[in-house]
């Protein structure tokens, strides 16, 4: 079943976001390293940022709704496949960086949803802006200390399986980790 567009231009945006934040945080003209992996992390940190138990109207409510458990960590399981088949198609996302290919489709997102993301990345920022320069395997390591991925990998463990669904309010209500 094909992903929402909606949501994968959501991801687009999203991702355009954490280019920008790349490319003010060197000091120097460096081409990004926000691979395929690094996006997906990013992607949970900036939906979690500043949710309590009790958020409404959260990235992780809409659209990002879809978190799984994997081993390298929380992954949106629909972004996941619609990078994997293909259906992200404004931007281009590999194993080692980011190309926008076409900005001006990636700026037609809905107003109101392009405010959640800006508002949502700039307090990313706020918690710990160096986290855009951390590696693939730091922010890895980083999901790994998150109570909700801890358990829903021992399940998927048990269940012999890749990935176990991790509910919102699990995320919401959890002690959050952004720094190493």
């Amino acid at each position: 079943m094909p992903t929402e567009i909606s949501k994968i231009r959501a991801f687009e945006y999203l991702t355009f976001k954490l280019v920008e934040w790349f490319d003010e945080s060197v000091t120097f003209s460096k081409e990004n390293d926000i691979s395929t992996l690094k996006a997906l992390k990013l992607l949970f940190f900036v939906s979690s940022v500043n949710t309590v138990r009790d958020s409404q109207n959260t990235l992780l409510d809409t659209p990002f709704d879809k978190f799984v458990a994997m081993p390298y960590g929380h992954v949106e399981s629909e972004i996941y496949d619609a990078i994997k088949s293909g259906q992200i198609t404004n931007i281009e996302i590999d194993k080692s960086k980011t190309i926008i290919n076409d900005s001006e489709a990636i700026l037609e997102l809905a107003d109101d949803m392009k405010k959640r993301i800006d508002v949502a990345v700039q307090d990313l920022k706020k918690v710990n802006y160096s986290i855009i320069n951390f590696t693939s395997f730091e922010l890895v390591e980083l999901s790994h200390q998150w109570f909700s991925w801890k358990k829903n990998y021992q399940k998927a463990l048990e269940n012999n399986v890749f990935m176990y669904q991790i509910l919102a309010n699990e995320i919401k209500s959890e002690d959050k980790f952004y720094h190493i």
